[in-house]
């Protein structure tokens, strides 16, 4: 069993050294920081915490693009701004890395959600708002002035985006839904 036993553990602890890299980075004008530490951590996670190789590296291209095309939507929209404006409208790279990096996430420590849809509503609905909050917090982007047009539009979009990548997953792995 070896390391794959800890992959958990392991995950969250390089999601949140990730998460907080890009962030960070992209507060201080170290924009480079984090897609850097996620362009290290991806493949060797890949490598050691997972079974179907060829299917998490689909998965975490096809959720690292589709993710970076949805944050550029949600600037173009004004639903937020990232603090470092070089990148106009489109989604700067430490906010695309983050992307890579959280489709590992959902692969490893969130494969308990794996046919269970509407906790992965729920969750996403909750806990994706509270990251672009922390982000704000940290300095790496203003969410829009208005609760709803702010707050409410990402948790609608995390409250879809979550299940959309949970079934995607389960479907690109072969992945049976828990308990049969």
């Amino acid at each position: 069993m070896g390391i794959k036993k800890y992959s958990t553990p392991i995950n969250f602890i390089i999601f949140q050294a990730c998460w907080f890299a890009c962030v960070m980075g992209a507060a201080k004008n170290l924009g480079w920081l984090g897609p850097l530490m996620v362009l290290l951590t991806v493949p060797l996670q890949i490598h050691l915490l997972t079974e179907n190789h060829r299917a998490e590296i689909l998965f975490v291209i096809i959720c690292g693009i589709s993710g970076s095309l949805l944050e550029t939507l949600m600037i173009v929209a004004n639903v937020y701004t990232p603090i470092d404006q070089e990148w106009g409208q489109i989604c700067p790279p430490w906010m695309a890395a983050l992307w890579f990096n959280f489709a590992l996430l959902v692969s490893i420590s969130l494969a308990w959600l794996k046919g269970k849809y509407a906790a992965a509503a729920i969750l996403g609905g909750l806990a994706g708002p509270v990251a672009y909050w922390g982000g704000e917090k940290l300095g790496a982007l203003t969410v829009a002035a208005t609760f709803s047009k702010g707050y409410v539009i990402l948790a609608v979009m995390w409250a879809l985006a979550l299940p959309l990548l949970v079934y995607l997953h389960a479907r690109l792995t072969g992945a049976k839904r828990e308990g049969k």
